[in-house]
């Protein structure tokens, strides 16, 4: 029981994504594929409901989306999804004793729309590259997580949630000279999980704020320098608060490259530099994208 805690507290933390350029403006009519492999490793901050000591948590996962970009009222929008397959395993000290757990399941699926409100006019890749001036831009976003992952009520361990997160956030970005700066706010609402071990979980809002500075060297070629502050998300079981509510901060940096015409890769890494409670956890990853 301890353990399953342990790696739900972990959660909220692993979720809080760097996302560079969410809100760039994209010629309308694009397809993307994309491929995903990610590793997270690290430790647990101290929770006064949960006891243990050593608490390490280790993740492996393969990530697979699909994105198309369209015109909506005149502005350019995309709507992507994803899914995820993890492989996770935990370990911690227990009034002296080893525990540990560890299981491969898929998550919950992930949809989302952006649309680009202002400064991101739709335009077809012709029109994109003979009339799109550089600028500012800003735009909206909602997440939609359904509950499609792996679950049973009785584990104590599941990589599925159980319930629906909702999350809306807006974000602008400028665009000068090879610089792109952006900066968004978003808040993740979650439904309860109506059956967990015969109880019931609920979360308050997470809150976040993100910036990037990316640099472009060539077409399809840029590194970018993110972070990110988020709070909120304590959490209660059966009406009863677990005081582990979050104000953690992540810094991470991401480049990618074209390696032939319409694919490219992107690496990314990230650490914590700011853990108050949850995981303070290092990530890597390799993302390859063929777009059509």
């Amino acid at each position: 029981m301890v353990l399953t805690w342990l790696l739900a507290g972990s959660v909220p933390a692993v979720a809080q994504e760097l996302e560079p350029r969410s809100y760039v403006n994209l010629p309308v009519g694009l397809n993307f594929l994309i491929v995903g492999l990610g590793h997270t490793e690290g430790s647990v901050g101290p929770s006064p409901n949960v006891p243990i000591e050593n608490a390490f948590v280790s993740t492996d996962a393969l990530a697979l989306g699909y994105a198309r970009s369209f015109a909506l009222m005149g502005s350019s929008a995309k709507f992507d999804l994803q899914v995820a397959r993890a492989c996770y395993e935990g370990r911690a000290d227990l009034s002296g004793e080893s525990i540990s757990a560890s299981r491969c399941d898929w998550g919950d699926t992930k949809l989302r729309l952006s649309w680009n409100l202002i400064g991101a006019p739709a335009l077809t890749p012709t029109e994109y590259r003979q009339r799109f001036k550089p600028g500012f831009t800003l735009g909206t976003s909602l997440q939609v997580e359904v509950p499609t992952g792996s679950y049973r009520s009785e584990r104590v361990i599941n990589t599925g949630t159980n319930r629906w997160m909702v999350r809306p956030g807006i974000g602008l970005s400028y665009l000068w000279d090879g610089w792109y700066l952006d900066a968004s706010v978003d808040v993740k609402l979650f439904s309860d999980n109506d059956n967990y071990l015969g109880a019931r979980v609920s979360q308050e809002p997470l809150y976040q704020v993100q910036a990037h500075l990316a640099r472009y060297f060539a077409p399809g070629a840029w590194i970018s320098l993110n972070t990110n502050y988020y709070l909120g998300g304590e959490s209660s079981r059966n009406g009863i608060s677990l005081a582990d509510g979050l104000h953690n901060s992540r810094l991470g940096v991401t480049v990618s490259f074209p390696v032939a015409p319409e694919h490219s890769l992107r690496l990314n890494a990230s650490t914590g530099v700011v853990t108050r409670l949850g995981t303070d956890f290092d990530t890597i990853g390799v993302t390859y994208q063929y777009r059509f």
